[in-house]
């Protein structure tokens, strides 16, 4: 059998090239014309991936985007239904729980069914969570809305970072996990914005953005269509609960790094249920631009801060972030004790600078620190403790305010929170310290 008969592409590249009968051209020319037809085709094999790596960074945000539209929309629902804050803190809980359902029963079923059935899916569960969301009745529907949004979120974010990796070189690791990271935070950032510039600016602010975003999740779909498929060896996937352990060298730091995103992921998930809410009630803020920008300035900010602080020493990294993370905290009290909306934007850009710092630097002790061959579990428990990290203490918050009011359950969790910075920050560097001098490299 002819060897290049299995391979299309390089066929059509022979056939260019195969000189015809009659020919007197030299063997070398021929030989000459086959390697520039054979690079062409290269090129413009190259050219496609990179094409389809944007194409699935767009789509990868656009889903993203859509799980923040309701952040600033939920004062207008809360003054609509008469419904408590507390509720409030319900409806963000339900789609972090849909996110954690996701990544613990379907976290390897891209690995299985291919990585464009899964992302196929999830954009169709953010289809149907829009459509949800624009004709909610009451509050009932708006919790299964969530819960929906929670699936899709937790379905893309997994296999859409496993597809970029996969469409690069592997040189280009690196450029792949930024634009992961771009894009899922950058469209978590904008989804508040863009919802909250709708609700103040244009007419039915709890619909017309949901109808203009299935435009964007149309475009998604046919961009979807351009992306190849990178899993060769598919098969039917099987949903069970993927376990998880923590590394038995390095323990400490570990658990460490995962209690410094925990606090990272509490802070995202005050400011995406709550921010909006605070900034009515307590400094009487009721633009809604104002309440969805500030939502999506600490999502803008931690992602720069990500994209700059890439190169370099994760522990170094982490360790700043812990710092900044004292003085965000800080901030934002102050601001609320004085209903001051300039200290509270301030305190937002420290704190979105130390949640970007401090994840990327958790997240890359703990791969670090992971052994090889369970790695996948190991990553799954710090991503377990990112998100309840995200539910937890936002539900604390949101039902210690019906008891002690807003201000003090807010303080009561940035003092939780300093006291585990404390400990994660304390702990990273007594491990830095015992381990720099006999091996400089674990600092990485």
């Amino acid at each position: 059998m002819n060897p290049t008969s299995t391979d299309p592409r390089r066929q059509r590249v022979m056939i260019k090239a195969t000189p015809p009968a009659s020919s007197q051209t030299s063997g070398s020319d021929w030989d000459a014309s086959f390697d520039q037809a054979l690079a062409a085709e290269l090129r413009r094999r190259a050219t496609r991936r990179r094409t389809a790596f944007w194409l699935l960074a767009f789509v990868f945000a656009a889903t993203m985007l859509g799980t923040t539209l309701p952040t600033p929309l939920y004062v207008i629902y809360q003054a609509r239904w008469h419904f408590a804050a507390s509720i409030v803190t319900l409806i963000f809980a339900v789609y972090a729980a849909g996110v954690l359902a996701a990544l613990l029963l379907a976290g390897r079923s891209s690995d299985q069914a291919g990585r464009k059935p899964v992302l196929a899916v999830a954009l169709a569960a953010s289809a149907l969570s829009t459509v949800v969301f624009i004709f909610a009745p009451d509050v009932g529907v708006l919790l299964a809305g969530r819960i929906v949004s929670g699936l899709s979120a937790g379905l893309m974010t997994g296999t859409a970072t496993a597809a970029l990796t996969e469409l690069v070189p592997a040189s280009a690791g690196r450029r792949a996990s930024l634009v992961a990271t771009a894009a899922n935070m950058g469209g978590l950032g904008l989804g508040a914005l863009v919802a909250g510039l709708f609700a103040q600016y244009a007419p039915h602010p709890t619909t017309l953005v949901f109808v203009v975003y299935l435009a964007v999740l149309a475009i998604a779909a046919v961009g979807l269509r351009f992306v190849p498929e990178t899993v060769s060896h598919r098969q039917r996937p099987a949903l069970r609960l993927a376990g998880f352990s923590l590394p038995e060298q390095g323990r400490g730091e570990f658990i460490a790094a995962g209690a410094a995103a925990f606090a990272a992921f509490s802070l995202l998930g005050l400011f995406s249920a709550l921010a909006p809410t605070f900034l009515g009630s307590i400094m009487h803020e009721q633009n809604h631009a104002v309440q969805g920008g500030a939502v999506f300035l600490i999502f803008g900010v931690g992602t720069f801060t990500q994209l700059l602080v890439s190169r370099f020493s994760s522990r170094r990294v982490v360790l700043a972030g812990l710092g900044l993370f004292l003085a965000g905290l800080g901030l934002i009290v102050a601001a609320l004790a004085q209903a001051s909306v300039a200290l509270f934007l301030a305190g937002t850009v420290v704190a979105g600078v130390a949640v970007g710092a401090v994840f990327m630097g958790s997240l890359a002790t703990a791969n670090r620190l992971a052994p090889p061959g369970r790695r996948g579990q190991a990553v799954s428990a710090f991503f377990v403790a990112c998100y309840c990290g995200l539910v937890i203490p936002v539900v604390g918050v949101g039902v210690a305010s019906q008891f002690i009011g807003d201000f003090r359950s807010v303080l009561a969790l940035s003092i939780l929170l300093a006291v585990l910075c404390v400990f994660a920050l304390t702990s990273i560097a007594r491990a830095s310290t015992r381990t720099l001098a006999s091996d400089p490299e674990a600092s990485r």
